[in-house]
Order: C-alpha cells, then sequence, then structure tokens
C-alpha cells in the first residue's frame, strides 16, 4: 500500500467513523436549540405585547443562554468522546493497513 492509498484509508475510516458517531450529537443539539428558538420567542412576543419591559426581557435572554450553556455541558462530554473514538478508530485503521501491507 502506498503513501496516498494510506491517507485514503484513512480518510474513509474517518469519514465512517464520524458518521457513525455523530447522530447520537445531534439530537440532542437540535431540541437544546428548538427550545432556545422557542423561549427567544416568547419573550419577544411578550415584549411585542408589552407585557415585559426592555430589561425583562434582557434578563429573559441571559436566562436562556445560562440554560441552553448548561444544556450543552453534557453534548461538550460527548463530543470530547465521540472525537477519541474517532481518532481510535482512524489510527486502528491506519495500524491495520499498514500490518497487513506490511505482511502482503
Amino acid at each position: 500500500m502506498n503513501k496516498n492509498e494510506l491517507y485514503q484509508h484513512m480518510l474513509d475510516a474517518t469519514l465512517t467513523a464520524v458518521s457513525d458517531e455523530a447522530p447520537q450529537l445531534l439530537e440532542p443539539l437540535k431540541k437544546a436549540l428548538d427550545d432556545l428558538k422557542a423561549s427567544i420567542q416568547h419573550v419577544e412576543q411578550a415584549y411585542m405585547n408589552s407585557e415585559i419591559t426592555a430589561l425583562d426581557a434582557h434578563k429573559e435572554f441571559k436566562r436562556a443562554r445560562k440554560v441552553l450553556e448548561a444544556e450543552l455541558v453534557p453534548l461538550e462530554i460527548c463530543a470530547e468522546a465521540t472525537i477519541q473514538k474517532v481518532i481510535q478508530k482512524v489510527i486502528d485503521a491506519a495500524m491495520s493497513s499498514l500490518t497487513s501491507a506490511n505482511g502482503s
């Protein structure tokens, strides 16, 4: 196996690993962003209806930001673990390719 074939194999392994591991992150992220959008829309509507002041709206936006940040902490941890899994799969694929090329 030449260098270009090895790099292509590693790229293919990376794409496969990412497509296998990434979906578990997408749904919780989408939910968190949808919740943020709904919260912002609710605050905007309340402000437009003069139900809250600009200061209240600002406080609610800050609260919504803190909620989103808290919801993203577990996703950050999961993303780090996912990245480590992907890296390990790529290294395993490279080692497998090198081992099989050396054995040929």
